[in-house]
């Protein structure tokens, strides 16, 4: 019996241990200074001056809530000139229903 009750007693101390420090530790941690991070900016100097390209899409929404994986395929292709037809593309894809 006496047992019992010390490892109750133990069991409860300990649970009250990691709760503690379960809640204490993400506290802490947020109000910690932030580490030093090391300068990592890389440049590409391969493109020569180009810093933006803007794609030519040719947007197309989708007619159906289960279609948006054939409607974005279709908008992604567009930029390489593919005319790709949505319904086509889905049952392709097996996305029809």
């Amino acid at each position: 019996m006496r047992t019992n009750l010390i490892r109750k007693t133990v069991l409860t101390a300990a649970g009250i241990a990691a709760a503690g420090g379960g809640i204490a530790g993400p506290a802490i941690a947020a109000n910690a200074a932030p580490a030093e991070k090391p300068n990592t900016s890389v440049t590409q100097s391969d493109r020569k001056g180009h810093s933006e390209r803007e794609l030519n899409v040719r947007y197309e929404a989708q007619p159906n809530f289960y279609y948006c994986g054939p409607a974005a395929t279709r908008n992604a292709l567009s930029v390489q000139g593919k005319d790709i037809n949505v319904d086509a593309m889905a049952k392709e894809m097996g996305t029809t229903e």
